[in-house]
């Protein structure tokens, strides 16, 4: 059948157009009866339900899109009344699976509205007993996806809440009783004793070696040195007079001759080279016993300058002279007395060993020992810094006191005491020693500024913590 409003194709049996609603009638007049009365869709209503069975079923979403088309019903005095639909269940959110979602409500259909007068076309209206159904979408057998629920705004984690601050309070510092102080008391003793060797023996490598000694020696003042005193003399006639020197020239050389005679000898250099060769081998522990005997003596120095006797008396000594020379130092004991044995044997250990406590070996232990027991002694004090500075101090104060007062003393002391005594033995120590002497003045110096240093520490310290107490009594009260 063909729709004469439209021109759908329609099933043979249709009533009603299902595009276009309008009535189909098996007459094929052209005149198309009007009837007043408006024509109710009840009869026929089980008809539409049937052919629209799942239009009906509609969500509440899919209705409120069927509202949004224009419907049109010519009935104004009844209205359509359809069962509730089945409620959809619908998929739960992958999200949330424990919660349920509540069925959508039955769609709402809009009231019949009165029909539109009919439009007269010169008294011919071939849709005047027609009714306007609007035109259902045909619903799709395939269920529509689930709905997506609505994504949720991330929000942001709650910050955690800040920490109650807490008072720093001050650790409970170990007490340094009695028994510490005492402790710490002897252990500085042994301190500065270590730190006194160290200084004396790297005073004495560095400042009265072989070659420092020598190099001074040749520098002594000639004159003054044989004017100088010796065994209640002057040194040149003590020698005159222990050599025999005028009975081995044959009454040639006289005393004041035999002073003039001395000052044209290289007495200075020999002096020197003797002086090396006995502290090279006591002090730095090279070559072997220098001792040397009134032999040696005599053949090293008298023969070596027989010129200057020439020079001086006329007179050229002979082996004769040598001789009773060399005899006459024998009994003063000048071989003795240059012995290193003898030495030895009157101060009771081996001189020679003394080369082990001034090598550089021992002069490293030293310091190390005396590191040792600082740290030591900063333990037993609880490594409390006010206690740890001042022993440290006293450390540095005593043995630096010490050292610079002995160079002060061979320095000045012995300049003072050869003015007024005019000894030989004080010239020697202030011109031969002075290296050695610098060397003492400049440790002793620097051990001096070291216990300022920590001593200066030591005051604040003990300042802060006055104000420290005196601030916490004021609180408690």
């Amino acid at each position: 059948m063909i729709c004469k409003k439209c021109g759908s194709n329609l099933p043979d049996d249709a009533i009603f157009c299902t595009e276009c609603g309008a009535r189909l009638d098996a007459e094929t007049a052209p005149d198309v009866h009007t009837d007043d009365e408006p024509t109710s869709i009840l009869p026929h209503l089980e008809e539409v339900i049937a052919a629209n069975e799942e239009t009906l079923s509609l969500t509440s979403g899919e209705a409120e899109l069927l509202n949004d088309e224009p419907t049109e019903i010519l009935s104004t005095s009844e209205t359509i009344e359809l069962p509730e639909p089945e409620p959809v269940t619908e998929v739960f959110s992958a999200q949330k699976p424990t919660e349920e979602k509540k069925p959508d409500k039955p769609a709402d259909f809009p009231k019949q509205e009165a029909p539109a007068a009919p439009v007269s076309n010169n008294g011919f209206n071939d849709n005047s007993n027609t009714m306007k159904i609007p035109v259902q979408p045909v619903q799709s057998s395939i269920a529509p996806p689930p709905a997506k629920p609505p994504i949720q705004p991330a929000q942001p984690e709650p910050s955690p809440a800040p920490m109650p601050q807490q008072e720093d309070k001050p650790k409970a510092r170990k007490k340094v009783g009695g028994g510490r102080i005492f402790g710490a008391s002897l252990v500085t003793i042994f301190t500065v004793i270590f730190l006194l060797a160290f200084s004396l023996t790297l005073a004495v490598k560095i400042g009265a070696n072989g070659s420092i000694i020598r190099k001074r020696a040749e520098k002594l003042n000639a004159s003054t040195t044989l004017s100088a005193q010796f065994d209640g003399k002057e040194l040149a006639k003590t020698l005159y007079d222990s050599m025999g020197f005028r009975t081995a020239t044959r009454g040639a050389a006289d005393e004041a001759g035999f002073k003039n005679y001395m000052m044209n000898t290289d007495f200075r250099e020999y002096a020197g080279r003797v002086a090396k060769d006995y502290l090279d081998y006591i002090i730095g522990g090279k070559g072997s016993d220098p001792s040397i005997t009134a032999e040696d003596f005599v053949n090293d120095f008298i023969k070596t300058n027989n010129n200057a006797a020439v020079r001086e008396f006329d007179y050229e000594l002979t082996d004769d002279g040598y001789e009773l020379i060399e005899k006459n130092l024998e009994k003063d004991n000048f071989s003795d007395t240059m012995s290193v044995r003898e030495w030895s044997r009157n101060l009771g250990f081996d001189v020679d060993k003394c080369s082990y406590a001034f090598s550089f070996i021992t002069i490293g232990i030293l310091a190390a020992l005396v590191i040792l027991l600082l740290i030591w002694t900063a333990v037993i004090l609880n490594k409390r810094a006010r206690f740890v500075t001042g022993f440290f101090a006293t450390v540095f104060n005593i043995s630096g006191l010490l050292v610079f007062i002995s160079g002060l003393a061979i320095l000045i002391g012995s300049a003072v005491a050869f003015t007024f005594t005019h000894n030989v033995g004080f010239y020697l120590a202030e011109t031969l020693l002075l290296p050695f002497t610098c060397m003492l003045l400049i440790i002793g110096a620097a051990e001096l500024f070291l216990g300022f240093i920590f001593r200066k520490s030591n005051r604040v310290l003990r300042k802060k913590a006055k104000k420290a107490a005196a601030a916490a009594s004021a609180e408690n009260n």
